[in-house]
């Protein structure tokens, strides 16, 4: 793999991204009467995003599993639209379906706390306090934290695949099909 300097390209893109949640958000909620409002907060809140150098780390680690994502639903709606499923059909589904939505979120989450946790292994104060101790010459960092220092990747998988976790989240989805399917109104029936 070729490690290419970026050079700021990473703070631009998270700039980028952030100020274009913002201002959607603000100038969808028509909060404001003007419309110069929603781009100068938007503005404000993506040059605040890029002193957190734990943030920008955080949105790179996290962006890929995104795009990998997105990228995956459409192949799967490419894969359907020549399985000569007509595209209208699709988008209803998608319209109607909370289900999708929801397996999306999950997945995101999960992806967001493996970039959190990998990211939060290259900046120790972020997890816990951290308290300066002093002996002779030396001082060494010591960090109090209740919560696993540890958390990387392979841990948070660890626990993911963790048969106690894995019967619940099962136990949960079969509880949310049950209602789904007991709840769900039938065309044509009142």
């Amino acid at each position: 793999m070729i490690n290419l300097p970026a050079f700021g390209l990473y703070d631009l893109a998270v700039f980028v991204l952030v100020f274009a949640l913002v201002y959607g958000l603000l100038a969808r909620s028509k909060f404001f009467s003007s419309s110069d409002i929603p781009a100068l907060i938007a503005v404000a809140v993506g040059l605040i995003t890029l002193m957190s150098s734990f943030f920008v780390s955080f949105l790179v680690a996290f962006l890929p599993y995104v795009l990998a994502i997105m990228f995956f639903i459409f192949l799967v709606i490419l894969l359907l639209s020549t399985a000569l499923v007509s595209s209208s059909s699709i988008t209803d589904y998608l319209k109607k379906s909370s289900l999708v939505p929801a397996m999306v979120i999950f997945v995101m989450f999960i992806f967001g706390l493996i970039a959190f946790g990998t990211v939060s292994s290259y900046y120790p104060g972020v997890l816990g306090a951290v308290n300066s101790t002093t002996t002779s010459s030396t001082v060494t960092a010591v960090s109090t934290s209740s919560f696993p220092g540890d958390l990387n990747s392979t841990y948070i998988i660890s626990i993911l695949t963790s048969p106690s976790f894995l019967t619940t989240i099962l136990t949960l989805l079969a509880m949310t099909i049950a209602v789904f399917a007991l709840t769900r109104q039938v065309p044509g029936k009142k």
